[in-house]
């Protein structure tokens, strides 16, 4: 066991990543997040270099009485999630809401700038 955990770390430690579906039309992205049994409050939501970083804990659900675990598959700890987003968008103008178990994420689209043209000055 300890040659095990010497090789792959702090079994604890390690961090999960919840589904996600990513959507978008003309005006808008739309991300869709698995966070079955996330308490909403322990989620935060940033914007980084194009890219939507999504973190938060899932507590381990702990049936009381358990004797034995003979199967887990839930994920539980801390997560983190890096979505790629398609395009600029206005982080200013989102919209967040958690329900049923889905973080929905609303992302509205900035227009597309047109050419831009940077004038080269000689010295």
């Amino acid at each position: 066991m300890e040659d095990y955990i010497g090789r792959y770390g702090n079994l604890s430690a390690t961090v999960w990543e919840p589904a996600a579906d990513i959507y978008e039309n003309e005006k808008q992205v739309m991300i869709l997040v698995d966070m079955a049994g996330v308490d909403p409050d322990r989620v935060r939501i940033t914007l980084e270099n194009r890219c939507i970083l999504i973190t938060g804990e899932r507590p381990r659900p702990s049936p009381p009485g358990v004797v034995r675990i003979h199967q887990m598959e839930i994920d539980a700890g801390l997560f983190e999630r890096r979505i790629p987003l398609p395009g600029p968008v206005d982080f200013d103008s989102s919209q967040c809401t958690y329900k049923n178990g889905l973080l929905r994420i609303v992302l509205p689209k900035k227009p597309r700038q047109g050419t831009i043209q940077i004038f080269v000055e000689s010295e």
